[in-house]
């Protein structure tokens, strides 16, 4: 059917539009009304609605375009809009109706004629019943619910729990929250993805691809299908987007980005265990768990050496043996920490244990807890999550690397600038052939290292890296704190895929006003269980 451009209609206009209405059929936008259409053909005439719902165009009749008046058009096209975008769907003609009754009488009340009772109009109305299964928010909860119960039995990892909810929940996906689970295709989950695609969100995009197969695999199978209106196999057709090559993606930062990274995390904008945490793991070059699961009682002065510390470091990829009673650090890997770095370990220390007092608590057995317990009783119990330090220092200004960067430039700089050898970085580094209990000589001859002989064998090492670190720090210029938290801030909302802050920051504070109407809350949920922290 042919298309006309828009006019801007009045009774002249659609009186003539009328009179003339010979030809093939075809649709004429009112120009005074968005969506409102005139349909005309040689032997009829019809008032139209066009509106999108559910990721479809809809078009709803109203009435006889010679039996409707253009007000009562107009007026009846904006509730139907308002009623489709309200996530109810097309109205029941009955409601139309009723509608145009309303308006009809309204108006022969402004020109003081008898408009007779009131017409009671129901607020909503759709032409069909809405499904009575899961819309995609409620699904989103029912298994955020299976996945924390699973995790706790042993079957999934938190930080798998983490992940996928955190990739379903995302704010791209988010959009989703108010349809029905039964009425999402897999072309809309394919639009979510080809929009964080053109956001330059590849890897994110990629993440939805995996996660939602999975999400719908759980909802189509036998104990949630009634419920959740999921049908088998709904979203195997969906394609992840291609990364490229690997390789050629991975960054090999200088030492002027390291130390900028490192001058943000010791400025003060970061809370305190977050900071530290990110300056441990630039200093040590270690592993993000690795930097989060550290224990206080992993670190203690080095007797050997005065000023100098020592991390016996418990998390290892590679395992190397437990610790056993006669030998508490066996399988550990011992790292010193020259003189600046034990210095401020200590400062930390001694920060965290003035302020644990303050509050009247022990102070936690992890280096670096958890500020926000995510389940009730975990209060002092966790430890900072590992993705916590990648969003900081993506969040960082003028810093494109990754925390796992950051043993890429320690190898570099120490190798290319510094002159250390290799052997001594892949004992800091600790990779699979590298800081072995065990080394085979070519000989075929076996030598066992004594710890102090790793030891000397690690501290020029970071040591050399922990003064080029402070040196080059000196050279990087930041903005004032309340510039820098704004950067970081904005950034971080970035990366989130948040658009609109303001309507973000409404969201979360709807979802905690309900949460709390509910009584679900994580200090609620302690208070009923009677562990609230003295503190709270």
């Amino acid at each position: 059917m042919s298309r006309k451009a828009a006019l801007s209609f009045d009774a002249g206009v659609v009186a003539g539009l009328l009179r003339d209405a010979a030809g093939p059929a075809r649709d004429v936008a009112d120009g005074g009304c968005p969506g409102l259409t005139l349909r005309l053909s040689p032997t009829a005439a019809s008032w139209h609605v066009r509106a999108r719902y559910e990721g479809r165009q809809h078009r709803v009749l109203l009435g006889d375009a010679r039996t409707w008046t253009l007000p009562q058009a107009r007026a009846v096209a904006v509730e139907v809009r308002r009623h489709i975008d309200a996530g109810k769907g097309e109205p029941a003609s009955e409601w139309v109706e009723l509608k145009r009754a309303a308006v009809a009488r309204e108006a022969r009340r402004r020109r003081g004629k008898d408009a007779g009772e009131e017409i009671a109009v129901p607020e909503y109305m759709p032409r069909t019943a809405p499904p009575t299964t899961w819309t995609y928010g409620e699904a989103r909860e029912a298994w955020g619910a299976w996945l924390r119960r699973e995790s706790d039995a042993g079957a999934f990892r938190a930080a798998t729990v983490r992940n996928y909810l955190g990739v379903v929940g995302c704010p791209a996906m988010r959009t989703l929250d108010g349809r029905f689970v039964s009425r999402i295709r897999d072309a809309d989950v394919a639009a979510v993805v080809e929009s964080l695609v053109d956001d330059g969100r590849r890897s994110t995009a990629r993440d939805v691809v995996r996660v939602a197969k999975r999400f719908w695999a759980w909802m189509a199978a036998p104990g949630q299908a009634t419920r959740s209106g999921a049908t088998r196999k709904a979203m195997d057709d969906l394609v992840a987007p291609k990364l490229g090559d690997v390789k050629m993606r991975r960054h090999f930062p200088l030492l002027p980005e390291t130390a900028r990274m490192l001058a943000v995390a010791q400025h003060g904008v970061l809370s305190d265990s977050v900071g530290m945490a990110i300056e441990i793991l630039i200093f040590t070059a270690q592993r993000r768990l690795s930097v989060v699961r550290a224990k206080v009682s992993e670190f203690e002065p080095w007797a050997a050496r005065p000023d100098w510390g020592l991390w016996w470091q418990g998390h290892r990829k590679i395992a190397r043996g437990t610790p056993t009673a006669e030998d508490p650090r066996r399988g550990s890997h011992a790292l010193p920490l020259p003189p600046h770095v034990w210095w401020r370990v200590q400062a930390y220390l001694r920060r965290t244990e003035a302020a644990a007092s303050e509050r009247g608590v022990e102070r936690s057995k992890w280096m670096f807890p958890q500020t926000r317990p995510r389940r009730v009783g975990a209060h002092g119990d966790g430890h900072l999550a590992e993705d916590t330090l990648t969003h900081a220092v993506a969040a960082m200004p003028g810093c494109r690397a990754s925390p796992h960067d950051v043993r890429r430039a320690f190898a570099s700089v120490l190798q290319n600038e510094l002159g250390i050898q290799v052997a001594q970085v892949g004992m800091v580094l600790d990779h699979a052939k590298s800081d072995l209990l065990q080394v085979n000589a070519d000989t075929g001859m076996t030598s066992r290292y004594t710890m102090d002989q790793l030891l000397a064998f690690k501290a020029p090492a970071l040591e050399e890296w922990a003064g080029a670190l402070v040196d080059a720090k000196r050279q990087v210029e930041l903005p004032d704190s309340e510039t820098l938290k704004a950067m970081l801030v904005a950034e971080n909302l970035r990366q989130r895929g948040v658009k609109d802050p303001a309507e973000e920051k409404a969201r979360r504070a709807a979802a905690s006003a309900r949460a709390w109407a509910e009584g679900r809350t994580t200090r609620q949920r302690r208070r009923a269980q009677g562990s609230v922290h003295p503190a709270e």
